[in-house]
């Protein structure tokens, strides 16, 4: 994790959720997205540049020199200050989502089938994904300044379905983890206050979410 986000919500129920009384009105034309995958633009929260913002970011950052394409950015890395995200403590958003997606092996074979499951807020509420970016003012919305979603391996996961989960904060915390006067070590510690394994449910759902391409609003209905 994190592989795959669910953005069903219209903008203002994020928002909203965050700032009860928002003084300006957002819309985003894409409409809702049910099969989201790195590499994409997602819907993301942020005050980089000074005042909120809603922006469709790069999922995934792939820093100078490097191979790889980061999608997650683990927890005790970032603790530890370890490259490349101790660059980037400073430069903090957030991923609203409705939901996300896990895969669970059906066997003990060694490529075992995997089935999808949903997982979600169990009192449906919006959930508010810490991410860390590399966006920059003037900069090209490429993987040179995308994002990585915080993910917390020592969270015990969602038991049955995988090991490890993207950090949720509640909207209290997302509030000052967005801020960009709040202290980069404050916020840090913030992450181990995300959201607990109680507050979700999760369910399976139909294979066809395997494929990224599947964006039918059944994509999160239980089988």
């Amino acid at each position: 994790m994190c592989g795959r986000i669910v953005q069903k919500s219209g903008p203002m129920d994020y928002v909203e959720r965050i700032f009860p009384n928002p003084r300006a009105i957002f819309s985003d034309p894409a409409g809702p997205r049910y099969n989201i995958p790195p590499g994409t633009r997602p819907l993301t929260m942020h005050r980089l540049a000074g005042d909120f913002q809603l922006d469709r970011l790069a999922w995934g950052y792939k820093p100078q020199g490097s191979k790889f394409l980061m999608s997650n950015a683990r927890l005790d890395k970032i603790q530890a200050n370890k490259w490349p995200w101790k660059m980037l403590t400073g430069h903090r958003i957030l991923v609203p989502a409705d939901g996300w997606y896990e895969w669970k092996p059906l066997d003990d074979s060694p490529k075992p089938p995997k089935q999808p499951y949903y997982i979600h807020a169990k009192d449906g509420a919006p959930l508010f994904f810490a991410a860390l970016s590399a966006w920059r003012a003037g900069a090209e919305k490429d993987e040179a300044h995308g994002f990585a979603i915080v993910t917390n391996d020592a969270a015990g996961g969602v038991v049955d379905v995988h090991d490890r989960r993207p950090v949720a904060l509640p909207a209290d915390l997302a509030v000052h983890w967005m801020d960009p006067d709040f202290p980069a070590a404050q916020a840090v510690a913030l992450l181990s206050d995300g959201l607990p394994e109680m507050a979700f449910t999760w369910h399976p759902v139909r294979l066809e979410v395997g494929n990224s391409k599947y964006q039918m609003p059944d994509a999160i209905d239980p089988i």
